[in-house]
């Protein structure tokens, strides 16, 4: 069976009386697989695959849909655990391995934690855990060594946690901190900071109030005046959409910075068509209306005092990320490590620093500050910023220095959720499943696939041996996303407090008390230790 949109990927499911039904329910392991890959590789919501089975003659509810795609990535999950062996004799082919480590979440939510093999992109493990405290940490990386020994290099982000936690588990290892987050960072505190102020001072001048009342500037019957008022209506859309929108570069508002590069670009299109029209003996009001909005930005000296300080650190930190190969004109489009020769690239780091600290004293003010800043955040980092690439069998491994290619894949799997779900549901879906998706997109992995999976030549029939453990696989699931709240109905919860505090009022022996309190509770009876003080 093939997707027509992938007719290069071909999925093979073997005869139905071979396929192991599913414990506890009537599907079997061919439909589980097929729903799994429905699910999480086409990306097909529930009602979709229901209706696309029930075509086949197969009639199954959503939440049965929901638990067989769960049960597929639990199962290949065991497969993927199975195949530590094979995964170890390739990392020993390569001559080791670079460890990038990275996990992702939302403010209050917990970590989807990633371990991924630098050189091939093939996810090694992945787990949930409540932060990225060291006593969550720790526990995955000592048995990740325990498994695949000490990588080479690890790349990681900033997070101290995280630097103590490799430490302790691969001692005397390099670390390279992902330059992307060093950048980030860099650029958190400088471009944050002045952004406020040129916003601050700019809507002052009401701005997006006034461009928004001449989108509505009535156009008259002349047709001169209705291609203005078009013209016009273009313009300001072109002026708000910075602000509407809310730019952003990575995570960090530039919304009034753009609004103002396009500011300087229309208004000298502005004076350009009233010149035109005064030669014409022509005015159209709303034009010179447009005209005064944008004058009354540009002449403002304060404006144009943090325009040009926030213009110069960008111009500053957009020239170390080029030389850096963290470009915005690129995106941050990664770039083949063997491109990159580490000595020269230190070497061009070094000179352009030394040009912003002169840049900095001829321009005076605030600019030596900036200057100072960003030369402090390389020097502190500069050791991990660059680490020497480790020599295996008498070559230089080089590597990349970033964990763009993690990020880029939490942001694909963060997609794919929001689009069969919906916006509001995706924190929940990749609590629910991220480390399980991570651990999946191996199977899309060239070299995994050839690799890992040579013996396989049947997706189902290498599942198959683990089908018996899904129960055990389905409650440790369960265990490990339960959220703090005990599971007892809203409505009955009034009534366990109260006669809680009943039962220990009347209740007279300390023995028959524990069992009446464990009772009213909920408690399992393995609490015979308790005590009563």
């Amino acid at each position: 069976m093939a997707c027509k949109n992938h007719p290069g990927e071909c999925i093979t499911i073997h005869d139905e009386a071979e396929a192991p039904l599913i414990p506890k329910c009537c599907t079997d392991l061919n439909v589980t697989l097929l729903i799994g890959l429905l699910r999480w590789r086409i990306g097909m919501k529930r009602h979709e695959i229901r209706a696309f089975l029930r075509a086949k003659g197969i009639a199954l509810s959503t939440g049965t849909i929901s638990n067989r795609s769960l049960d597929f990535l639990l199962l290949f999950k065991q497969l993927h655990e199975a195949k530590t062996a094979e995964i170890k004799a390739l990392i020993d082919r390569n001559g080791g391995m670079i460890l990038h480590m990275d996990g992702t979440h939302r403010s209050g939510g917990r970590v989807v934690f990633v371990l991924q093999e630098g050189h091939n992109g093939i996810v090694l493990d992945a787990d949930l855990i409540p932060s990225e405290a060291e006593e969550h940490v720790q526990p995955i990386l000592s048995k990740f060594k325990k498994t695949y020994g000490s990588p080479l290099v690890i790349v990681r982000d900033m997070a101290k946690g995280l630097a103590l936690c490799a430490s302790n588990s691969f001692p005397n290892k390099p670390q390279q901190i992902c330059q992307v987050h060093f950048i980030r960072n860099l650029e958190k505190d400088l471009v944050t900071g002045y952004h406020k102020r040129l916003k601050h001072a700019m809507v002052k001048h009401r701005l997006t109030r006034r461009l928004r009342a001449l989108r509505n500037a009535e156009s008259g019957d002349n047709g001169m005046t209705k291609l203005q008022q078009r013209w016009v209506h273009i313009a300001v859309d072109y002026l708000l959409y910075p602000i509407e929108k809310h730019v952003k570069w990575i995570s960090h508002p530039i919304s009034y910075i753009v609004q103002y590069y396009r500011i300087r670009e229309v208004s000298n299109l502005v004076s350009r068509l009233i010149r035109w029209n005064a030669s014409d003996q022509f005015v159209y009001k709303p034009l010179m209306d447009l005209n005064a909005c944008l004058r009354s930005v540009l002449e403002d000296s304060e404006v144009f005092k943090y325009y040009c300080l926030l213009d110069k650190t960008l111009e500053w930190l957009d020239e170390l990320r080029d030389n850096l190969r963290l470009s915005r004109r690129t995106n941050l489009k990664d770039t083949s490590p063997d491109d990159i020769d580490l000595e020269v690239i230190t070497k061009n780091i070094r000179v352009v620093l030394a040009r912003i600290r002169e840049e900095s004293r001829e321009l005076g003010g605030e600019y030596p500050q900036i200057a100072s800043a960003i030369n402090d955040a390389f020097e502190s980092h500069w050791k991990e910023l660059f680490v020497p690439e480790p020599i295996v069998n008498g070559k230089k491994v080089a590597f990349r220095r970033h964990n763009n290619g993690l990020e880029s894949s939490h942001r694909r799997t963060r997609k794919a959720i929001r689009e069969r779900t919906g916006r509001s549901e995706t924190n929940s879906e990749m609590e629910q499943f991220g480390d399980l998706l991570a651990i999946l997109s191996n199977l899309w992995n060239p070299t995994y696939q050839k690799g890992i999976l040579r013996d396989v030549v049947d997706l189902g029939y290498s599942l198959s041996p683990f089908v018996n453990d899904l129960p055990i696989l389905r409650k440790e699931y369960r265990e490990t996303r339960k959220g703090p709240e005990i599971q007892i109905a809203d409505e009955k919860r009034m009534g366990i407090l109260e006669d809680f505090i009943q039962a220990l009022e009347t209740t007279g022996s300390s023995n028959e008390l524990v069992y009446t309190l464990q009772s009213i509770l909920g408690v399992e009876a393995d609490m015979e230790a308790v005590c009563l003080c």
